[in-house]
């Protein structure tokens, strides 16, 4: 569902959005070897996306004419010029404004992406393997994915030196609150054995907002191979988290999304590659922005995390009545 809509990007139509996207990922791959030119790079980009995200909202960027086009360049390039008159006013805003929208906007889509990833491996457990091989299977998964999780994110709480105390907790309460939620519906007969797999992943994407929007600089500073390769691993996970986000916004749901957010699918990736840039340009201007005090960012997670696992376990019903119904057709072959 998410990278095979990236294709979409090589159509005639999607140029606009091929263009901004391929000059994000150039801004922030130059940026990490070329302090200043990373900074010429992605400067013009985030005033160019706050045009297109405006024109976005009252027509389709897909069918922009050329006059159009030559408007939106103009008013981009005034509006360069404002930025670097009045950059030190606009970096600490823009960094505030950037991380929660991102954060927001990617936690969603990965945390719903977690979902999936868990409901398709349970699916798989409970239609490929005979029963009772496939109950002992899923309570695997079940018990040993929500233990994985919790350590990893107890892990992550011992490697920042316990400054995460209150929200590690809270973290790991929200994961056992579902988790009992889902045993107690053991007596009606769901079992959300996907949660297992849901609260790994969960706890993998935990440690990447730390390490990614927390402890980055920090453990460059500590110097070495080993704190350099745990960042460089992180940050391509996080190219491959929002081309992932992209590739939902531009594929076949697309439309399914702006019908229920009534937000057109569009204007959200505009906003993404805007606010993903601003984020990674308020860090080349002032490095010393990012530190543990953003530590709410963690709270938007936190939020996220309950709400999209709760949803989940009142759609199981649903989602029950196709897992059997593909069991019996698969017995009946």
């Amino acid at each position: 569902m998410g990278f095979s809509g990236l294709k979409r990007l090589f159509k005639k139509k999607y140029r606009i959005f091929l263009l901004i996207v391929i000059w994000l990922l150039m801004g922030i791959f130059i940026a990490a070897f070329n302090f200043d030119l990373g900074i010429i790079i992605l400067t013009p980009l985030i005033p160019l996306c706050i045009v297109l995200f405006a024109i976005s909202i009252f027509t389709d960027l897909r069918d922009m004419k050329l006059l159009t086009f030559i408007i939106v360049i103009i008013i981009t390039a005034i509006l360069v010029i404002g930025f670097f008159l009045f950059r030190n006013i606009i970096v600490p805003l823009l960094f505030e404004l950037s991380i929660i929208s991102y954060i927001v906007i990617i936690a969603i889509f990965t945390l719903y992406a977690c979902y999936n990833g868990g409901r398709n491996f349970d699916e798989f457990i409970y239609t490929k393997f005979p029963s009772p091989l496939h109950h002992i299977m899923r309570w695997l998964e079940f018990l040993g994915g929500i233990a994985l999780g919790l350590l990893i994110i107890y892990t992550i709480y011992i490697f920042t030196g316990a400054q995460l105390f209150m929200i590690t907790w809270i973290i790991i309460i929200t994961i056992l609150v579902l988790a009992g939620i889902a045993v107690i519906l053991l007596l009606t007969g769901k079992f959300n054995a996907w949660l297992g797999t849901f609260s790994l992943y969960a706890g993998i994407y935990f440690a990447y907002l730390v390490v990614v929007f927390l402890l980055g600089p920090e453990i460059l500073e500590l110097g070495g191979v080993y704190p350099t390769m745990i960042v460089i691993i992180f940050a391509i996970f996080d190219i491959i988290i929002l081309l992932y986000t992209i590739g939902v916004l531009v594929g076949e749901r697309a439309d399914i999304i702006s019908k229920k957010i009534k937000i057109g699918a569009d204007t959200i990736l505009i906003w993404l590659i805007f606010s993903k840039a601003s984020y990674e340009l308020a860090k080349l201007l002032d490095p010393s922005i990012i530190s543990f005090k953003y530590w709410w960012v963690l709270i938007i997670f936190i939020l996220l995390l309950g709400i999209v696992g709760f949803i989940g376990i009142i759609k199981y019903k649903k989602f029950r009545t196709q897992l059997k119904s593909k069991r019996t057709r698969r017995k009946g072959k």
